[in-house]
């Protein structure tokens, strides 16, 4: 009897089954490291999405509340008048002005006193947090990871261009005279995050800034 042969089967070789797998190794491994690229670039928006939130909150706050500094409707006022040769006639109610603090009266209520919420407010910087102080109650801390110089005023008089007020002393702060000519202030604030990347020590920024004219001494741009 002659013996039946059976069809030869195709397969793949060893060396072909380890090409293949190295091909998929290392089309696994380019999609794990654009996945984990963009897990990182992600989170980088995300942190910085959330200091710009928290830069602008903080900042819309300060323009709304310092857009009112020196109001003062009650006859007589809550605030003292102020008398020549500097900028005479306006109401006295910006307190104390420096490059990294603010403090500023108004009546809101027009009951001649300065005892409501929001009439005596004072915001300033401690460490690495940027705080507002409403009254006599006590500091309330509104930004964190403040770095040095993140919080920071200008003030600009009535000249067409204006001219800035620039502090003076040690510590540097605007005289008696120079505050009663302000007009504007422009406020700077910046935050820095922690970067999300462990492998990066550079914080995350966010910087936020506006120009506030006081609306009491000021009819430009309110």
């Amino acid at each position: 009897m002659t013996p039946t042969r059976r069809p030869q089967s195709s397969g793949f070789s060893t060396a072909e089954v380890l090409v293949g797998t190295v091909l998929s190794l290392l089309a696994v491994g380019t999609l794990y490291s654009f996945f984990q690229a963009q897990q990182k670039a992600q989170a980088t928006q995300s942190t910085y999405s959330k200091s710009q939130t928290i830069t602008r909150t903080v900042i819309d706050l300060m323009t709304r509340e310092l857009r009112m500094a020196t109001y003062d409707p009650a006859t007589p006022g809550a605030l003292t008048t102020s008398a020549p040769p500097n900028c005479p006639g306006v109401k006295q109610g910006l307190v104390e002005a420096t490059p990294s603090k603010i403090h500023f009266k108004q009546d809101l209520n027009g009951d001649a006193l300065l005892t409501g919420s929001g009439e005596d407010v004072v915001y300033d910087v401690l460490g690495t947090q940027i705080r507002r102080s409403d009254g006599s109650a006590l500091p309330v801390p509104i930004v964190d990871n403040v770095p040095a110089g993140g919080l920071n005023f200008k003030y600009f008089d009535a000249s067409n261009p204006p001219n800035e007020l620039v502090p003076a002393g040690s510590p540097p702060q605007l005289t008696a005279s120079q505050r009663d000519c302000v007009t504007k202030v422009r406020v700077t604030i910046t935050a820095n995050l922690p970067n999300p990347n462990p492998r990066v020590s550079t914080p995350v920024a966010s910087v936020a800034e506006c120009e506030v004219a006081i609306r009491n001494r000021s009819l430009m741009n309110f």
